[in-house]
């Protein structure tokens, strides 16, 4: 088994449309935590870095998330060079209004140095640090947003896809609210 298949086995156990429904009301932190406790243990036993699996499942999560919940957002893509995991709402957003968007990163080390350069980086691009979002195993101090998603410290990663559609509820940039929720 591999990080894709444990966290789609948790999204079937769950049902896609309690998913939807929780985000919906604003509980998108029950889902999350229910998939999290169900694939965690699951993670844990799997070959090679638990770092780098733990923030693949964070990764492939937040990509089904943001594509149920109908949220805009390009992944894997790069901009003046710098390349970039997700970008929410979109890269000519990030170019022309950085305050109304926002660079999520999932770096799979635990390596300070390394994610420290990449926050250096992404702020040429995102000046505004408070939209830079970092998912890591651990804390670490970080001129930028930093979620949390490890067995003991699961509930800071929990509240992301809130902060999301509450971040982009309070942009003017609404011309496609096209949102499930």
């Amino acid at each position: 088994m591999d990080v894709k298949e444990i966290l789609y086995n948790a999204i079937n156990n769950y049902k896609e449309y309690r998913i939807v429904s929780d985000i919906a009301q604003g509980n998108s932190s029950e889902a999350l935590n229910a998939i999290c406790n169900e694939c965690m243990p699951l993670l844990e036993n799997l070959e090679g870095g638990k770092s780098e699996n733990l923030i693949s499942f964070a990764e492939s999560f937040i990509h089904y998330l943001l594509t149920v919940a109908l949220i805009p957002s390009q992944r894997k893509t790069v901009h003046a060079g710098i390349e970039i995991d997700v970008v929410i709402p979109d890269v000519r957003t990030l170019a022309s209004s950085p305050q109304d968007a926002i660079i999520v990163t999932f770096p799979k080390t635990d390596d300070h140095k390394f994610i420290q350069k990449q926050v250096a980086e992404l702020t040429k691009i995102q000046p505004h640090k408070d939209n830079i979002w970092f998912i890591l195993k651990n804390t670490l101090p970080l001129e930028a947003r930093v979620y949390i998603i490890n067995q003991n410290k699961k509930t800071y990663f929990m509240n992301i896809i809130n902060d999301i559609i509450s971040f982009l509820s309070n942009k003017k940039q609404s011309k496609l609210r096209l949102f499930r929720i």
